[in-house]
């Protein structure tokens, strides 16, 4: 359907007192798009906030069999059944998207605040505000509540322990299928809870994860840092490291020295050159190059020099001429009667 929601409420306010019509527009926004609260408007007309109340209780009252006829009936039902489709739950985000096709309004700066009104005023929804557990969202019974808990809770159960998997996918039918348990859940379902529920996030690079995973939600340096290495998928310099979580961290700007401190103090960083980390996910070898050459030569015995140089190279990334020159440093290498270097004995 398509409906100017302006007029429908225009309508619907026009048999109001004067004083009624201010307070129902006052407290739900419906000209500036903030709610007024009961004591703001009570001092408007120098009356106390429980005089405000009552004025707003029988403006609802005297309204209500209007959300039951005409036009604005036809809306009422057209959203319940909406709501029906997500099984009677939906993010308040993802309902304001929902109807922009269907219901407008000439002032979008309000279009919330009328979509709102019509749903609260109809009394057929109910609202749950934003808390630490969920993202504000409209509900039709309380069953549909303990429904979502219960689904949210299985998500939640079933990838927490699967962080790796979970990470390198966002395909929903692989992150929420579990047919040893007879647990699936549809694409449209599983993303419907998923903007209810706060226990889950996209962080900058939209990878999808727990809030409680420092990959999703970064908070510290140090997890920014690992963030963008981990994307990088190779080393960088703690200057350039810095310059990149600057790039994608929004409201704080990060101090290069202080993700260099971090680096030091946390095993998941490697060193692998001056000022240069990566990750020991990476499976890179640490160290300078002598450091390295030496650690090739203990895995893989004496070698050639063009055949060490290609397994140092297979480890990190040097400059031949780097590789070349350590390895003319007599105090840690030598050639053996075979011309292949080895580690100089004590």
């Amino acid at each position: 359907m398509k409906c100017n929601i302006d007029i429908i409420i225009e309508g619907l306010l026009a048999d109001l007192s004067p004083r009624q019509r201010d307070v129902i527009i006052g407290r739900f926004g419906l000209e500036t798009g903030d709610p007024m609260t009961l004591a703001a408007i009570g001092d408007k007309y120098n009356v106390t906030r429980e005089r405000i109340r009552q004025v707003e209780a029988l403006a609802l009252t005297q309204i209500k069999p209007g959300f039951e006829k005409g036009e604005l009936a036809k809306v009422v039902a057209f959203i319940y059944d909406h709501l029906t489709t997500f099984h009677g739950v939906r993010s308040n985000a993802d309902l304001k998207n929902d109807f922009q096709d269907s219901l407008f309004s000439s002032t979008p700066a309000t279009y919330e605040n009328k979509v709102a009104f019509i749903m609260e005023g109809s009394g057929r929804f109910s609202f749950h505000p934003e808390d630490n557990d969920f993202n504000a969202f409209w509900y039709l019974t309380k069953e549909n509540i303990t429904k979502a808990d219960e689904v949210i809770e299985r998500i939640y159960q079933n990838i927490k322990n699967r962080k790796s998997e979970v990470l390198s996918s966002n395909q929903f039918e692989v992150v929420f299928s579990d047919a040893k348990n007879g647990f699936h859940y549809s694409d449209t379902l599983v993303t419907n809870y998923l903007g209810i529920s706060k226990k889950f996030a996209h962080n900058v690079y939209n990878d999808f994860g727990l809030s409680e995973w420092s990959e999703i939600v970064p908070k510290t340096s140090r997890d920014w840092a690992y963030l963008v290495l981990r994307k990088n998928g190779k080393p960088l310099h703690f200057i350039e490291l810095t310059e990149r979580i600057n790039e994608i961290r929004p409201n704080k700007k990060t101090n290069a020295q202080t993700v260099h401190n971090e680096l030091i103090k946390d095993d998941r960083f490697v060193l692998v050159g001056r000022g240069t980390y990566g990750l020991k996910e990476f499976n890179i070898m640490a160290g300078t190059a002598r450091e390295v050459i030496t650690q090739v030569l203990k895995k893989n015995g004496p070698q050639t020099s063009r055949n060490l140089i290609k397994l140092v190279l297979e480890e990190r990334m040097f400059k031949e001429n780097t590789l070349i020159l350590n390895l003319q440093d007599k105090k840690y290498f030598q050639r053996n009667i075979e011309g292949k270097y080895q580690i100089r004995e004590a």
